[in-house]
Order: structure tokens, then C-alpha cells, then sequence
């Protein structure tokens, strides 16, 4: 980009689109009815629910939750997606639609002529083009980060969203400090109100999802990340490595423990158009974890599988944090932790040195033996201190009252 290309791309995002912005709030704060649209495209990707149900309730807004499958996934997982959804939503009594249907797909902008869209993530290539948020920049958008942000590259702060959104509201103010370094637009639009699936984390009473067993065993999960090719977009996945190997720890620990399988919703289309799996042994591995009498699969929500699991062993980037909120034993598997961790911000820092570390399959084993059936977590006390001091939401509020309190000052 040139030099004039990159003042007239600075006018546009950090001067006409702002004053635009505000002749938007200012009509609408003059407007009976506000409608606010929600995209949806996978259930542990969801983020909206609590501040769905505070709009939903307040006469100012008409709501609505659109389902729009990715096309970055495979069509079955794009139809599992959908019916996963769906049946969320209508047992929430969810006001929902579906993007694509037998009668074509919906018209957004005509036929629910939405102010303000709620995206679920900031790629463009997750939509296709009728559905991307690039073509609403000139409505109000809004966004929650998906994860709990560890990285601080482009695509966690500076990718097209970031800078046209309305309001981006962010997990802590460490986050918004690595806005204001990163984004072209310096963080202007971002607002912390806590990070969305602690109004999830936070509550008294959860739902025991793991497999029965005739006596109680520990219960360990493993969360795998996608990137399985080399290097690529973290250099972090071990899933190739792991994968046997996994399996073989649920045979030698099936009287003591269970293990959930735990995979990133991407890990299937990507397994699928690797060279050494395919779609049939991908299947096969999948049911594997589904039919152990001491193993599960599971891909949908996952806040009660953390909350009454003992322990996990993963190599994600938000899980790196939420799991936290569990108060249980984590460990990171990575052969060069130290250099992953130079590549994080001051907050991913934080959260993963909260981590016992993992390079290979006698750290897993030990992991399991001395600290998750043996009890030796010595990480514990500082665990807790960490998310008494960077995850619960500010201001004694639910993430969800702060969202609502913003949107409510700035739009009556």
C-alpha cells in the first residue's frame, strides 16, 4: 500500500467512518424500534446468548439470530453445525432463522433491514459473500472475541472488523491496551466488559456430561488445536503426534481414568483434506473416541465438561484461559514452549504460565500419574490468583449487563 493509498484508507476508517457512525447513533436514538441481528454459524462459537436475552426483553430493540453455515467447513459438518444450532435455539426460545434454506437465501439487508449485526468472528473467508460483514460496514457492527485472546498478530486485532466495527467489546484492559498497538484504527471502538463466556463459567450449577462409569475416575480432557500442518498459522498443533498416542493412554489408565476428546470444530474438515488421513479414517478415529466404554467425544458447548472434568491436556489458544475457570490442573503441549510463548502478549503470557508444559510422552504421562491421580499441583494457589485478577468481569456486573449498559448510554 502506498503512501496515499494509506492516508486516504486512514481518513476512511479513523475519520468519515466514525462521524458516519455517529449520524447512525444519532438516528437511532430517534428510531421506535432498533433491530439488532446476531449471525450464527457454530454452537461453541456462540457467544451471544446472555446479551441476546437482555435485548430480547427490552422494548427499544427487535432481535434476531440468523444461522449461516461457513464455508470453510466440510457440508456435513456445516449440516451439524445447523441442527446443533437449531436445537439450541429453540430450546432457548431463541428468535432464529436460517441464512440458507430450500427457498433460497435470506436477504438480510431487505428483510430484516438490521442497525446493528453481531458477528460471531472477524475472517472474511468464514461467509460467503452475501453473508460477509464487509458488505454491512456501513451499519453498526458489534463483536465479541470467539476466544479469550492469547495472540497479538493482525488477525486477533487488525483485520477489516476490527476496524469497522462500532464496537468491539473486549475481555480486559490489557486486551484493549494490545488494540490500541495493533489496530490501524488504534482501538478506538473497543469497550471491556469482561470476556462473554465467564457469564457461563460463573454460575453455581452444572450439568454432569461425562460417560458413567461403574466407580468415579478422573476425569481428563484432551483438546487438540486444528493447525496440524507444519508451521502454518501458530506452529502449535501436536495432533498428528498425539493422535495413537492418546488412544493408547485410555487403554493403559482404563480403570482410573476417562478421557474426553475435546477437538477444535475445524479439526474435522481439516483431517479430511489431509494426505495421511482422508475422510474415512478421520471418520473411524472420531468413533473411536465415541464407542470406548472410558472415552467420549464431544464438539458442541463445552462449560460443563470443564466444570466437572479434573483435569486437561490441549494445545489451544483460548482454551489457554478458559480453562482456568475450572481451578483444575492444565497442562500446554508444545516441544519449544518458550518460543510459542514469546510470540503471545502480555496477557497470553500470563495465562499460559499458569501451565504445566509438555514436550513429549513422558510429560503427559507424568502429568497424569503425579499431579492428576497423584494430587501433587503445586500451581494451584497461583491459578486461582490469576483468575480472581484478570477474569471476572469489571464493575461487579455480568459481561452481558456491562454490553447492554453500553448500548443503552450510547443509543437512548
Amino acid at each position: 500500500m502506498g503512501k496515499l493509498q494509506k492516508l486516504i484508507h486512514y481518513v476512511k476508517i479513523n475519520i468519515l467512518l466514525p462521524i458516519y457512525q455517529k449520524i447512525l447513533v444519532y438516528r437511532l436514538r430517534h428510531k421506535k424500534h432498533i433491530n439488532v441481528v446476531f449471525i450464527a454459524f457454530s454452537l461453541p462459537m456462540w457467544r451471544y446468548q446472555h446479551i441476546y436475552d437482555l435485548l430480547s426483553k427490552h422494548p427499544r430493540f427487535n432481535v434476531s439470530v440468523i444461522i449461516i453455515p461457513t464455508i470453510s467447513y466440510s457440508k456435513e459438518q456445516q449440516e451439524k453445525c445447523v441442527n446443533e444450532l437449531s436445537d439450541y435455539f429453540a430450546a432457548k426460545n431463541v428468535n432464529y432463522q436460517f441464512g440458507e434454506s430450500s427457498q433460497g437465501l435470506l436477504d438480510i439487508k431487505s428483510e430484516l433491514s438490521p442497525d446493528i449485526l453481531f458477528y460471531p468472528q472477524p475472517y472474511l473467508d468464514l461467509f460467503s459473500e452475501q453473508f460477509r460483514y464487509d458488505i454491512f460496514r456501513y451499519r453498526l457492527l458489534c463483536y465479541y472475541p470467539y476466544a479469550f485472546w492469547t495472540a497479538t498478530d493482525d488477525w486477533s486485532y487488525n483485520l477489516p472488523l476490527h476496524n469497522y466495527a462500532w464496537k468491539l467489546f473486549y475481555s480486559t484492559e490489557l486486551h484493549r491496551d494490545e488494540a490500541r498497538n495493533i489496530a490501524f484504527n488504534r482501538g478506538r471502538n473497543v469497550e471491556v466488559v469482561g470476556y462473554p463466556n465467564a457469564d457461563n463459567f460463573v454460575r453455581k450449577f452444572y450439568e454432569d456430561v461425562w460417560k458413567s462409569q461403574k466407580n468415579r475416575k478422573k476425569r481428563i480432557i484432551w483438546a487438540p488445536h486444528f493447525t496440524i500442518s507444519s508451521g502454518g498459522l501458530m506452529k502449535q498443533s501436536n495432533f498428528l503426534w498425539m493422535a495413537e498416542l492418546m488412544l493408547e493412554l485410555t487403554k493403559k489408565y482404563s480403570d482410573t481414568v476417562q478421557f474426553a476428546f475435546k477437538p477444535h470444530p475445524r479439526l474435522y474438515s481439516e483431517l479430511c483434506r489431509h494426505q495421511d488421513w482422508g475422510e474415512e479414517k478421520t471418520r473411524l478415529y472420531y468413533n473411536e473416541w465415541a464407542n470406548r466404554s472410558n472415552t467420549q467425544i464431544e464438539t458442541g458447548e463445552y462449560i460443563d465438561l470443564f466444570m466437572t472434568s479434573d483435569a486437561m491436556i490441549h494445545d489451544c489458544g483460548s482454551f489457554s484461559v478458559e480453562y482456568h475457570y475450572s481451578s483444575n490442573p492444565v497442562m500446554f503441549v508444545s516441544d519449544d514452549f518458550e518460543a510459542l510463548i514469546a510470540e503471545k502478549g502480555k496477557f497470553g503470557q500470563l495465562a499460559m504460565r499458569q501451565h504445566y508444559i509438555g514436550a513429549n510422552k513422558d510429560d503427559i504421562i507424568d502429568f497424569i500419574d503425579r499431579i492428576v491421580i497423584g494430587g501433587q499441583d503445586t500451581m494451584a494457589v497461583q491459578r486461582k490468583e490469576f483468575v480472581k485478577a484478570y477474569m471476572i468481569p469489571p464493575k461487579g456486573k455480568s459481561v452481558a449487563e456491562n454490553t447492554m449498559d453500553i448500548l443503552l448510554k450510547e443509543l437512548c
